[in-house]
């Protein structure tokens, strides 16, 4: 597998993330809802009150993650909560998480 390239995603990514998002719920237990999962993300993407990157390798989407933005009373400053990471099972331990957590690093920063 190549090298993974991760890029923040957009409404036109929406198809691929569904069926990365759905993976990722059924990882934690959840039944297959493709339409809820479009229906959710369409949301995110359109009031843009969350983050999404993609990471992308060998021309197929291999793994997001999902940044919500909040506050830090302690720092009162705002922040990214990384709330969401998957890593298709055939893609694993070949670096995609770490692209994605630097991403989310140079967001949050």
């Amino acid at each position: 597998m190549q090298p993974a390239s991760v890029r923040q995603a957009s409404s036109a990514d929406l198809e691929t993330l569904v069926s990365l998002f759905d993976g990722y719920r059924q990882f934690y237990g959840q039944p297959c809802e493709l339409d809820r999962v479009r229906e959710f993300l369409s949301e995110r993407l359109t009031q843009g009150d969350s983050v999404l990157f993609i990471a992308e390798a060998d021309g197929r989407a291999v793994g997001f993650t999902q940044l919500y933005p909040s506050f830090s009373s302690v720092s009162m400053a705002p922040i990214f909560i990384l709330n969401d990471l998957f890593v298709r099972p055939e893609a694993r331990r070949s670096g995609v998480a770490r692209r994605l957590l630097e991403a989310a690093l140079r967001q949050g920063r």
